[in-house]
Parts: C-alpha cells; sequence; structure tokens
C-alpha cells in the first residue's frame, strides 16, 4: 500500500509543516532494524511522546514549514538515498520512507491542490491580486536574482486579499498590491504561457510556495 494513502501524508497536505528534534543541530535519528533513520512527526505530541518514552536526549523540537523546508533546506541537508521514519512512538514503528522522493512528491501534489483551490476562489470571487511597479497597471513579473533557473522568474499572484497584503508587505515593499478581474487576469496569463514564463501561487512570506508554469495554470482556469 503506498504511503500516500497514510495519515501521516494527509497530515502534511493539510497542515503544510511537520517537526522535527535536534540536539547539537543534528536531527535526532532512530535505530530500527540495525539502521539509524532520521525522525520526522507530522504533530508535535508525538514527538514528545517518542523522545520521553525513550529517554532521547535533545535540544528542542523544531516546527519545519513544508514550503520552506523543500525551497531552502532539503537538497543541502539529504541525499537522495537518505531514510526517515515519520511519526515512530513508542506503540508505533512508523513509516519508512525515502526523505528526497517523499518530499517532491508531497510538493507536486500540494502544487495540484493549490492550483485546484486557487482556480475555484478566483472563479467564486472573480477577482486575482497581484504586485505592480508605481505608476503601471500590469501585474509584475518578479525574478531571484540568486537562480538561474526558468521557475526564478515568475508573477505573483494571490486569490485571497490578506495573504496578499502580508507577503506584499514584507517581502515587496517596492511594489503596489493591485486587484484585477478574473477575465483580465485570464488574457495577462495567456502572455505570459505565450512566453513561457512561470506563476507563483499564494505564496507564503519569504516567497515560498507553489510555481508553477502559466500553461499548466491556464489549463486549470474555468473563466
Amino acid at each position: 500500500m503506498s504511503y500516500k494513502s497514510e495519515r501521516f501524508y494527509k497530515d502534511i497536505l493539510t497542515n503544510e509543516q511537520f517537526f522535527i528534534a535536534v540536539k547539537d543541530k543534528k536531527i535526532v535519528k532512530h535505530m530500527y532494524r540495525d539502521r539509524p533513520y532520521f525522525c520526522f512527526w507530522t504533530r508535535e505530541t508525538f514527538a514528545t511522546e517518542y523522545l520521553e518514552t525513550f529517554d532521547v536526549a535533545y535540544d528542542k523540537i523544531i516546527t519545519m514549514d513544508i514550503d520552506r523546508f523543500a525551497t531552502y533546506e532539503l537538497d543541502d541537508m539529504f541525499d537522495d538515498d537518505d531514510e526517515a521514519l515519520v511519526n515512530v512512538t513508542d506503540k508505533a514503528a512508523g513509516h519508512e520512507i525515502k526523505i528526497v522522493e517523499a518530499m517532491n512528491e508531497i510538493m507536486t501534489d500540494l502544487d495540484n491542490i493549490r492550483v485546484r483551490e486557487f482556480v475555484q476562489d478566483v472563479a467564486k470571487s472573480d477577482t486575482v491580486y497581484g504586485l505592480t511597479q508605481k505608476g503601471m497597471k500590469h501585474f509584475a513579473v518578479v525574478y531571484d536574482e540568486n537562480d538561474n533557473f526558468e521557475q526564478s522568474h515568475f508573477m505573483p499572484v494571490w486569490s485571497l486579499s490578506k495573504r496578499a497584503e502580508k507577503v506584499a508587505e514584507e517581502d515587496f515593499d517596492a511594489f503596489e498590491l493591485i486587484d484585477v478581474e478574473g477575465e483580465v487576469f485570464a488574457e495577462w496569463l495567456d502572455e505570459l504561457r505565450d512566453d513561457n514564463r512561470y506563476v507563483a501561487i499564494d505564496v507564503k512570506p519569504g516567497v515560498v510556495g507553489t510555481i508553477v508554469s502559466a500553461q499548466k495554470l491556464a489549463n486549470e482556469l474555468t473563466f
């Protein structure tokens, strides 16, 4: 049975976070079948239960946002063959996963979920929020000057004003926040698609989250 049907997988998709325990800046490991495994938990109570029951020394439990982890930590911390036990407790052996593979699958599923939710929200409100340079009337395309990937150039858009305002204040103070009707956005999206550009959907502060091709988003639009 695929671990995608397991509760831990659904927990991460729903809460977009997980927990690790660290000791001396290293992730706590658990011996299982005579091998050491990294430990992750989808609920802090599971982590506490395990650490206290087995009297495991640790400095602190850290909450990891899935987007920040996948963007900034995953490639630096783990190799493709590194394995982990998820939700190991005194009562459960946990789920054995390959960290990089599992996280990539989680992010792919999250991207698909977010695209569907974005389209549904915009269809209801007929409003899309984005950034513009002062004096302009078109959503801006921004880029990460530290990356050289195609996805580094993208148009950030949001389906809810509160999400947009928070990120705009923290990460894009040189831009203004504006909104347009869904039909107008669809026209702009066609231009992006023709130029093989990307769209960042409802990204979080720190500009982390789902970035998809304009083509993929356009294929899902219902307006």
